[in-house]
């Protein structure tokens, strides 16, 4: 066989190898209704897994990438329930990496954050970018 052929077969076999299944941003994907690992103040990042945003099956999206992760903490008569997922539609009413909250009647709060890079929907990276909101608005009101 020649060495050139040879050569180009095996780089084409590490190519292929290196190559990771899909592109897509990849997120944390639960709800701590089914999986306590995934609450708020239980999130379990070793023994959770995540997931290609991209290879989930969303006929009503179809065409669409994924574009963000999501993390949703809803507070209905002091049950605290936090949904994990992947975003596909652009979101207008808060920065990427924020939070906005709605609230509702009878003791419903939801509290829905969004970032746009790989596993950014754990526990503390999504709720840190809350925190840095408040001091940046406490910041611009004191100044």
């Amino acid at each position: 066989m020649n060495k050139s052929l040879f050569g180009s077969a095996v780089l084409v076999t590490l190519l292929g190898l290196l190559v990771r299944q899909g592109w897509g941003i990849r997120c944390w994907e639960c709800n701590s209704a089914f999986d306590p690992r995934c609450g708020e103040s239980h999130f379990d990042s070793n023994t959770l897994d995540t997931v290609d945003c991209d290879q989930l099956n969303r006929r009503h999206l179809a065409g669409k990438d994924a574009i963000y992760c999501r993390k949703i903490v809803q507070s209905i008569q002091n049950e605290v329930r936090t949904v994990r997922g992947c975003g596909w539609l652009e979101e207008t009413k808060a920065p990427v990496g924020g939070c906005y909250t709605r609230t509702g009647t009878k003791d419903i709060m939801v509290t829905y954050c969004h970032c746009d890079h790989d596993e950014c929907n754990s526990g503390n990276t999504v709720m840190a970018s809350v925190g840095l909101a408040a001091v940046v608005l406490m910041l611009t009101k004191l100044f």
